[in-house]
């Protein structure tokens, strides 16, 4: 698609696209406003090694063996000694695994700082959490890391912050919600709407048409509101918007018909009761007005209508021609004096006119209709 198709689809489809973006929208709106808010505390704790002539007697070495270690310590946090000893201190409901759920450990890059941090519901509670976790979790470090048989640690875990009670929930992010509520809503319904149009089988302009049918527009004949009562515009109202639409064909048809030798040519629909029985008369009509020898040829052997459009009698046409093989000239009739523009009616409705619209009868009297005049134009049955 170019881009001039994507605003036709913006133009066509933007209440869905609208709609989408206010229902993505006001949903996001309602889980955001109605979820319970979610706090964060955060405590930091310091590692550090003690120097000795046993263990490590630089700080330098000191240093890296802390910033070895505090990586692992960021992975047991929340391990379940200190997620037991931190619910039987604070009276939690809470498991093991939920509790170790709501903690998390982090390491700034190059130091040797664990920043835990707790969530809760309940902003003192959320305070309370990571401050035990730092408590407990300095123990669970002596004791993990002091040597078989001594009594000090090389390791020390020291609380170098405790936590604040937060004020401000850390989930759920209500304009981050929102913003995304409404993208998402933007980006299903300008999918829906490509969606549709891609389905969507209904010519809407002429650009259109000429894109599907890989052939230019001729013409577009506007709709008529008075058709009913004035169906040949060319010949009842000539100064019409619809009486030039039918000339402007008829130049645009006779430009082709120099250029590709064009002698007849169908008019369809893709269904019945479109108006192509109208194009047909009148088409026919401004071409004999222009001077050319015009025959209009009534094909529609099921459901014909172009003799009562031009007031004739339906007497003998086609179906009589091709069954009982009668000269076309005596079936040809005269629709106006003056005017060199004859009419082949249907006639009778045969029971197989398809069969007899494929036969080699119909075009051997085609050839003659295209002999006998410059121009021959047949109403055809709608395509559907």
């Amino acid at each position: 698609m170019d881009l001039n198709q994507y605003a036709r689809v913006l133009r066509t489809h933007w209440v869905l696209i609208v709609l989408s973006v206010l229902a993505c929208t006001g949903a996001a709106a309602w889980l955001a406003w109605t979820r319970t808010p979610t706090y964060a505390a955060q405590a930091q704790l310091f590692v550090s090694t003690s120097g000795g002539p046993i263990d490590l007697s630089q700080t330098y070495q000191g240093g890296l063996f802390a910033q070895q270690r505090v990586q692992s310590y960021a992975r047991i946090v929340a391990s379940p000694p200190v997620a037991q000893a931190v619910i039987k201190q604070l009276g939690l409901k809470e498991t093991v695994p939920q509790l170790q759920a709501k903690i998390d450990a982090s390491v700034p890059k190059d130091t040797v700082l664990v920043d835990i941090t707790a969530k809760d519901q309940s902003p003192p509670r959320a305070k309370a959490i990571a401050d035990a976790v730092g408590q407990h979790f300095s123990e669970f470090v002596n004791t993990l890391e002091t040597p078989q048989g001594q009594r000090r640690s090389p390791v020390k875990v020291t609380v170098t912050s405790r936590a604040e009670v937060p004020t401000d929930p850390v989930s759920p992010k209500k304009a981050l919600t929102l913003v995304l509520g409404g993208f998402l809503g933007l980006v299903l319904g300008l999918g829906g709407a490509v969606l549709r149009e891609a389905l969507n089988r209904r010519i809407r302009s002429e650009d259109h048409a000429a894109a599907v049918a890989d052939a230019p527009v001729l013409g577009s004949i506007v709709e008529d509101p008075h058709a009913d009562t004035r169906p040949l515009v060319v010949v009842e109202d000539p100064a019409s918007v619809a009486a030039e639409a039918y000339r402007r064909l008829r130049t645009n048809l006779r430009a082709l018909s120099t250029d590709h030798d064009v002698r007849s040519f169908v008019v369809s629909s893709a269904v019945a009761s479109e108006g192509k029985t109208l194009v047909t008369a009148n088409l026919g009509i401004a071409f004999a007005q222009a001077g050319a020898r015009v025959i209009l040829v009534d094909a529609d052997l099921r459901r014909s209508a172009l003799t009562d459009l031009l007031g004739l009698p339906p007497r003998v046409g086609l179906s009589t021609v091709l069954v009982e093989e009668l000269p076309v000239e005596a079936s040809l009739q005269t629709w106006r004096d003056g005017l060199s523009l004859e009419v082949l009616a249907s006639g009778w409705q045969p029971p197989d006119p398809s069969e007899l619209l494929e036969s080699a009868r119909f075009a051997a009297v085609l050839e003659a209709l295209t002999q006998r005049a410059d121009l021959v134009i047949l109403d055809a049955p709608a395509l559907l």
